[in-house]
Formats: C-alpha cells, sequence, structure tokens
C-alpha cells in the first residue's frame, strides 16, 4: 500500500516561466561572481547571510511568475481518495516555496523546504522525516521530481522514485500529468 507521496516543487509541482539558470545568472552577475559553482545554494551560503537573502529574493520573484500544474487538482482528488499523505519536498526557502503553492499549501499535508532543520536534499533526511511524520515505510512512499536530487534521497531513503523527464529512477514519465495511470499501477500492486 503507498501511505505517502513525496513532491518535488520546481518544475514537478509548480512550473516556472522563469528558468532556474536564468534566475542563476542574475544572482551570480549581482553578487560579482563569475565562476560557476555546481551547488547556489551551498555556494551563496558559504558566502553569507546576506548572500541567501539575495537568494530568497529572486526565488520568490520567480514563484510570483510560476504555476501549479494543471494536472496537479487531479492527483490531489485521487490520493486523498485513497487516504495517501502528500507532502512537497524543496530546496527553496519557506516563503518562495508557499508564494509558488499559493492556496494548495491547504491541500497538502506537509511542507519541507530548506528552512527546515535539515540537510537539503540530495539528503535523505527529509525524506525519512516525512516517512516517520506518516508512519509510513520505504515501500510504502513514492518520491517523485525532476532532477537528480530529487532521486538520489529517494533512492538513499529506500522510497520508490518517479523522474518526470529523463534520467535514472524506478519509472520514468514526461510529464506530471502521466502519474495517475503509473499510480493506478503501483496501487493495484498493493
Amino acid at each position: 500500500m503507498i501511505r505517502l507521496v513525496i513532491f518535488d516543487l520546481d518544475e514537478t509541482v509548480v512550473i516556472n516561466r522563469v528558468p532556474f539558470y536564468e534566475m542563476r545568472e542574475r544572482i551570480l552577475e549581482e553578487v560579482g561572481v563569475s565562476a560557476d559553482p555546481p551547488h547556489l545554494y551551498e555556494f551563496l551560503r558559504s558566502m553569507g547571510p546576506q548572500y541567501i537573502r539575495i537568494l530568497e529574493r529572486e526565488e520568490i520573484r520567480r514563484a510570483q511568475n510560476s504555476y501549479v500544474h494543471p494536472a496537479f487538482d487531479g492527483i490531489l482528488d485521487f490520493l486523498r481518495g485513497r487516504g495517501v499523505k502528500i507532502a512537497i519536498l524543496t530546496r527553496n526557502s519557506r516563503k518562495a516555496a508557499e508564494t509558488a503553492l499559493g492556496d494548495y499549501i491547504n491541500r497538502i499535508d506537509a511542507l519541507v523546504t530548506r528552512d527546515d532543520p535539515f540537510p537539503p536534499k540530495p539528503s535523505p533526511e527529509p525524506v525519512i522525516y516525512l516517512m516517520r511524520r506518516f508512519s509510513s515505510s520505504p515501500p510504502e512512499t513514492v518520491v517523485v521530481g525532476d532532477y537528480d536530487y530529487d532521486v538520489q534521497a529517494g533512492r538513499a531513503a529506500g522510497c520508490i522514485t518517479v523522474r518526470i523527464g529523463s534520467g535514472d529512477a524506478d519509472y520514468v514519465i514526461g510529464d506530471l500529468s502521466e502519474i495517475l495511470p503509473l499510480f493506478d499501477t503501483l496501487f493495484g500492486e498493493w
């Protein structure tokens, strides 16, 4: 039985009109860095809290120019109808995530952001926290995302992983709208 589904936010549940690379370039230009650090958040955090405030400002601006994937309503209804808990796990700030989700924040059971006391994805710690919170075991938990960090966090916690786009995961789908047939299969297996 599936008890918990953990969704990534950006480009999974929320579609951004401003690509991440544009936000990243704007931030690096503002802070005067010509290098291309592999992990923006970790890089800015190492520079000091004022740089994280710049990141959060840009994340909020990006969130204001995003929209929730049109398929998410039906997905929420499907999962709720089966008693499944729903969480969002993101490397964004809480304020940016809440801005992007809007009223959908009231339709999920948990939101975990980088402002919570866990290392960000790809660490499995926030996934493990959510499983404990909702009394779900790894085989009863699905982690859905569009990026390596999502799959890495889910796999490290022993969960079922779903990748949107391309890449390595237990299941790969092209778009969030394709997840309901997969859920039908997964629920049918239990």
